[in-house]
């Protein structure tokens, strides 16, 4: 027994539902389709301007923006003061050959990951330091590992060695 009202009364919907497909079951375009008409409508995008390079905002030091120098120079200095070759002012150096270790393995990685990216003088400049790092922390494990015969000081400073 129906409770007056009709069929049609009891299935009217509740929801509205809105194709809004671009496309077709053939894979055409529809007409039809709200953002077909949208983009029809619209102006083409203007293509973006090529905005500047970003600008690091200069610091109260007067630093200016970092650059690859100084990232190689303060893994440099970080290694050096492992080694003990490097102090800071009043306190004794201090070796520890993992963490020197460690640092000079970045440096590698850093030189494998950007060959062929850098210039001639950037190449050069993470080379050479390489070299005297790994030179220094071979001298300083030979020290080390010899025996007690006191304690390890600092490498000879690079550069041309006299024959005796």
């Amino acid at each position: 027994m129906m409770t007056g009202k009709g069929r049609d009364e009891e299935e009217q919907p509740e929801f509205t539902v809105t194709d809004r497909r671009m496309f077709t079951a053939e894979g055409e375009l529809r007409q039809d389709a709200p953002e077909a008409r949208r983009a029809a409508e619209a102006p083409p995008p203007k293509p973006p301007e090529s905005a500047p390079p970003p600008q690091f905002a200069e610091e109260p030091g007067g630093h200016g923006a970092p650059s690859f120098e100084q990232l190689v120079m303060s893994l440099a200095t970080s290694a050096m003061l492992q080694l003990g070759l490097a102090a800071a002012p009043g306190d004794a150096p201090r070796l520890d050959l993992p963490a020197a270790k460690d640092t000079i393995d970045l440096m590698e990685i850093l030189q494998a990951k950007t060959k062929g990216n850098l210039t001639l003088q950037e190449d050069e400049l993470l080379t050479g330091t390489l070299y005297e790092l790994r030179m220094a922390f071979v001298e300083l494990t030979r020290r080390v590992t010899k025996g007690p015969s006191g304690p390890p000081g600092p490498p000879r400073p690079p550069g041309p060695q006299r024959s005796r």
